[in-house]
């Protein structure tokens, strides 16, 4: 069978009806600007999807870590072992007991809808179906599909794309949850299934009050998990480990039932501004395993035996030089710390702080947080158009690699006293 052409002539549904009607067995392959796909056919049933510009989501690792199938660790150790045997990354998964067969085979084809669904939004595209005797797929862990099933699935989601691309029009949209997200439950499985044909084309419905508890689905329930005041929807579509479509549909019930709005740009800042500081506390004052010192930690204690004025050598006597660089080290991770929240905490406001007090009444960080490891408080200033934070040797001399500094704009000739500076990137 001769099949080819145009998208803009022949749909991909009359494509697939066609091919499943005459139970045809080949590959069609679909060409557009965006992307090259094929999909396998034996007669007439989907054994097969592959993308030539393949999106992470889609490849099997990455859908087998969003459904929690594997963990980061584990990913990574069969990816590296799938570059030294060329072996299915899905068989060194399943030969290491890391995933079962039932697992594995939901993730596959998880992975070919994905790919399938995605093209059924294709506007322009040219097309060509290859009949062939045979089709090479994994027989084992791949069930055929039916192209009818497929088809209403996706005939479902061109129905509804467009209502849901009304209300999220682009992917980088930051939504945050409201009040009322506090007071959702997740109902079983069986109840939203009688509830499964959600109106689209409802109208927003207002906030539970009072007592009153808001039932949402599991899949809602994930999604609004991921709504932080700072995942985008692209974000959101990357970690959600439901299939694009699932997560925006989710979405837009989410903001149907005023679960979630978009952000203002307040809102984002101080998100950042929080995150920011979270990670510059978890830099300087988590504990982390020095593995590499573990490592060397034979050669380190030769070292130490042989090296001039070291206690475990009776010889030159100890050394005074040890403690103090590795209390430096401590002092430049706390100011590197501290300058983050600074910065974050100017971003915010759009001017920097007149002293590090300030952010200790503002309750950016603790007291302690102003003082290095001899318990001297750190020096700030921020005059002649520059900001700067500096510490201190462990003798209370100037340290010239404990200096952190940005250089600001000056503010225009005709600007009121007392007017905030414009931040400049250092």
């Amino acid at each position: 069978m001769a099949l080819e052409g145009t998208l803009k002539d022949f749909s991909l549904a009359d494509i697939f009806q066609l091919i499943g009607l005459q139970r045809k067995t080949g590959v069609l392959t679909l060409r557009s600007s965006e992307d090259v796909v094929t999909i396998s056919f034996l007669e007439g049933r989907v054994v097969g999807a592959d993308s030539l510009n393949k999106r992470l989501e889609d490849r099997l690792g990455q859908v087998l870590l969003k459904t929690g199938g594997v963990s980061q660790t584990e990913l990574e150790a069969a990816l590296r072992t799938q570059m030294e045997t060329l072996e299915r990354l899905g068989h060194i998964l399943l030969r290491h007991s890391i995933i079962s067969r039932e697992e594995l085979r939901k993730a596959l084809e998880k992975q070919i809808l994905q790919i399938i669904f995605r093209v059924f939004r294709w506007q322009n595209g040219d097309y060509h179906f290859s009949q062939e005797t045979s089709v090479d797929y994994d027989a084992e862990l791949v069930a055929p599909m039916g192209a009818e099933s497929i088809l209403m699935e996706g005939a479902r989601m061109l129905d509804e794309w467009p209502i849901i691309e009304k209300r999220i029009p682009h992917r980088g949209i930051v939504f945050v949850s409201t009040p009322a997200a506090k007071k959702v439950e997740v109902a079983p499985d069986e109840e939203m299934l009688e509830e499964a044909d959600l109106d689209l084309v409802a109208t927003e419905m207002a906030p539970p009050t009072g007592s009153d508890r808001l039932r949402i689905s599991a899949t809602e329930a994930d999604v609004l998990a991921l709504v932080d005041g700072l995942n985008t929807v692209d974000d959101i579509v990357r970690r959600s480990p439901h299939g694009d479509f699932e997560t925006c549909k989710a979405l837009y019930a989410l903001l149907t039932r005023a679960l979630v709005r978009p952000a203002t740009r307040d809102e984002i800042s101080r998100a950042a501004l929080a995150q920011s500081t979270a990670l510059a506390v978890s830099a300087s004052e988590t504990p982390r395993m020095p593995w590499l010192l573990v490592a060397l930690l034979p050669l380190l204690v030769l070292s130490f035996v042989v090296a001039r004025r070291n206690p475990l050598n009776p010889v030159f006597g100890p050394s005074d030089k040890l403690m103090p660089r590795f209390a430096t080290t401590v002092s430049w991770a706390r100011m590197f710390g501290l300058w983050q929240i600074v910065q974050g905490r100017a971003a915010l406001v759009g001017a920097y702080p007149d002293t590090l007090a300030e952010l200790v009444h503002e309750r950016y960080v603790g007291q302690e947080r102003l003082s290095d490891p001899w318990g001297r408080p750190y020096r700030y200033v921020t005059r002649e158009q520059t900001v700067q934070l500096s510490g201190s040797a462990f003798d209370g001399t100037p340290d010239p690699d404990l200096i952190l500094g940005v250089r600001l704009e000056p503010p225009p000739e005709d600007s009121e006293p007392g007017q905030a500076v414009t931040l400049v990137t250092p």
